[in-house]
């Protein structure tokens, strides 16, 4: 039987949230593992400056901000620390991830219909156009973008460790591009996890004091970045992954 160990990613400030989850699991009398994230307003300028510099304007509209590249660092030291773990597979939630009773009773067919070279989202969120399809779980093409609760083999997380270490877009962006860090990506057909984060106080990561004339510049802005992407970066995706894919068979 394959092992696997669950973990959450928490900043060391958000007690808060730690304790929802840690209460959540104790009632579900399930060991968890908390993971200190990398707060992002605390990064040293010299470094923010640098990661910003890397962001890919075609991959993600707008630029980061620091949260963001507080997250993407954390999964980069996730995926570094969970390749040197023994269990087979991990289960990593965010700290607002609110767990569908469900989840723990078909884990263990989750777990069958992937392998430890996979990455499973657990959101439930559908991606666009299926390329695999079963009564539990789907690849797509492009696949869902929730980082709320993800299934990572172990050798999945060597290669993502490998493949994809550095910034370039939203972490949640860049896993999109499974052309470039070659690790399939599965999602759930069931919703197993919700964001609890209205009721937590929010996201801990989203903008919330940019200047007026800077948001209305930024929506305005926006769809024609649509349309640009649309038809470079994101059709780039879709052929690459495709062939990617295609490679496997």
């Amino acid at each position: 039987m394959m092992s696997y160990k669950v973990y959450y990613i928490n900043l060391d400030k958000s007690t808060e949230r730690r304790d929802f989850m840690e209460n959540q699991f104790a009632t579900l009398n399930i060991p968890i593992t908390r993971i200190s994230a990398v707060y992002g307003k605390e990064l040293d300028a010299k470094i923010l400056k640098k990661e910003k510099k890397k962001h890919q304007i075609l991959a993600h509209f707008p630029y980061p901000n620091d949260g963001e590249i507080g997250i993407c660092l954390t999964h980069f030291n996730l995926w570094k620390f969970l390749s040197k773990q023994p269990e087979d597979f991990s289960i990593v939630l965010e700290d607002d991830a609110l767990v569908h009773e469900d989840f723990f009773k078909d884990v263990a067919q989750l777990l069958s219909q992937i392998t430890t070279n996979d990455f499973l989202d657990i959101s439930g969120k559908k991606g666009f156009y299926a390329l695999e399809k079963n009564a539990l779980t789907a690849k797509y093409l492009m696949p869902p973008v929730l980082m709320i609760g993800q299934i990572i083999g172990k050798n999945a997380a060597k290669k993502l460790t490998s493949n994809l270490s550095d910034y370039y877009a939203p972490i949640d962006v860049m896993k999109q591009d499974v052309y470039k860090h070659k690790v399939p990506l599965y999602a759930t057909n069931k919703q197993y996890v919700i964001s609890n984060d209205k009721k937590m106080g929010g996201s801990t990561i989203q903008q919330n004091n940019l200047i007026v004339w800077k948001k209305i510049v930024r929506e305005v802005a926006r769809p024609f970045w649509q349309i640009i992407a649309l038809c470079t970066y994101k059709l780039q995706r879709c052929i690459r992954n495709y062939f990617f894919y295609s490679s496997l068979k």
